[in-house]
């Protein structure tokens, strides 16, 4: 039982997270990538940064650097030695 309940959460916050690239400021992803990173192995953060830099970036030329996909990789990897403490 506690394997679902754990699921649902995980699909509603990558849910509200691409809501949240679509519709909201980009804090709002940013704050779902968060709760996923530190909760859960969290391949759907790179989703959500890959999505908000498409979404939110001006375009190649006047802004290059990809913020949104970078902190998803330093969520993802660097909380895990966190993750793995708190969840063990």
């Amino acid at each position: 039982m506690y394997f679902l309940r754990s699921s649902s959460i995980r699909i509603t916050v990558f849910a509200l997270g691409i809501l949240g690239a679509l519709f909201a400021s980009p804090w709002f992803p940013l704050l779902c990538m968060g709760v996923l990173a530190l909760r859960f192995r969290p391949w759907e953060v790179l989703i959500i940064g890959v999505l908000v830099d498409f979404l939110w970036l001006p375009g190649l030329f006047f802004f290059p650097v990809p913020l949104f996909t970078i902190a998803a990789l330093a969520l993802a990897w660097g909380l895990e030695p966190l993750r793995n403490e708190l969840l063990v």
